[in-house]
């Protein structure tokens, strides 16, 4: 599948409710392992986003997995 049917296939399946599996599961969903941002520029770029991002949550759950 192209990125632009894994999109659709993805925001059709949402719709439905349906669980994302097999190839539609995303890349965090594969796998737990934690993130680990490389010591370059563009990791920490990465890095500081992720923070920002993080501190702007505020205590609040980042998504229904995060409850």
């Amino acid at each position: 599948m192209t990125k632009s049917e894994l999109r659709k296939a993805r925001k059709a399946a949402r719709a439905e409710g349906k669980p994302l599996t097999g190839a539609l599961a995303l890349n965090c969903d594969r796998d737990n392992q934690p993130i680990e941002f490389s010591e370059t520029a563009r990791g920490y770029r990465a890095r500081d986003r992720y923070a920002r991002w993080y501190d702007s949550l505020n205590g609040a759950p980042a998504g229904d997995w995060d409850r």
